[in-house]
């Protein structure tokens, strides 16, 4: 320790542009002296600290143990357990997620995945049926997701409009004579936009029956996923798969 302490002085000292010879060996110990103790002070210092934040660990791992022992029991209070509330909250957690992504999509995007709404509907409602679901960290948390769930169902009917499907013989209804008239699209071509609208009704979208109740996404530009389907209908048309 020594040793470093003269590496110390000696930088000092450069830096201040004193020579090391220009000192008398009471000013040497006297400096000597001032860094042996502020060596001493940081390493109680340092060993303090040490002892502090072994302490705090010691109460961390006091809580934690705390907090588990009141989950598991309060856990048990329903019929559970840690594992199941686990994979519980995993499940919440991707609800949300699909939530949130379907929340950013334009009103055109979410009406062409409107089933993706209903289902996330289904799927909160079983996830309310979960006995876990009374504890206040997931109620809280299944209660933002009806809140999430409403608003895009709300969205959902403000931006779409229905069309009843008439028949074949006297309405001539298929989706490109729908797509074409004027209180729709006005355009014939924009029909994927209804089939990817309406794909919990329509498997084949050359396939539409009298009575149905289709989605009219709003008019505009086609999205990458309608195009994306056209394009696969136009394909199998040419190739005949």
């Amino acid at each position: 320790m020594k040793s470093v302490l003269f590496v110390i002085l000696a930088l000092v000292l450069v830096v201040g542009n004193v020579s090391a010879q220009e000192m008398t060996a009471e000013e040497w110990q006297a400096e000597m002296d001032r860094y042996t103790q502020l060596r001493d002070e940081m390493s109680a210092t340092v060993n303090s600290t040490k002892e502090q934040i072994a302490t705090m660990k010691a109460q961390s791992a006091k809580s934690d143990a705390d907090l588990k022992k009141c989950l598991d029991e309060l856990y048990a209070l329903v019929g559970s357990n840690a594992t199941e509330a686990a994979a519980y909250r995993a499940q919440i957690a991707a609800a949300e997620a699909r939530a949130n992504n379907l929340m950013r999509l334009s009103d055109a995007d979410l009406l062409a995945r409107s089933a993706e709404v209903d289902g996330l509907e289904t799927e909160v409602k079983g996830l309310w049926g979960n006995k876990l679901s009374v504890i206040p960290e997931f109620y809280d948390k299944l209660k933002e997701l009806d809140g999430k769930v409403a608003s895009l169902k709300k969205t959902l009917a403000g931006a779409a409009k229905v069309y009843t499907v008439g028949t074949w013989s006297r309405d001539r209804d298929c989706l490109w004579n729908i797509s074409k008239k004027k209180d729709i699209y006005n355009n014939a071509w924009m029909w994927p936009k209804i089939w990817q609208g309406n794909r919990d009704q329509i498997k084949d979208p050359d396939i539409i029956h009298p009575g149905q109740k289709l989605k009219i996404p709003a008019a505009g530009p086609m999205t990458a996923d309608e195009k994306a389907a056209a394009q696969r209908y136009y394909s199998t048309k040419v190739t005949g798969e």
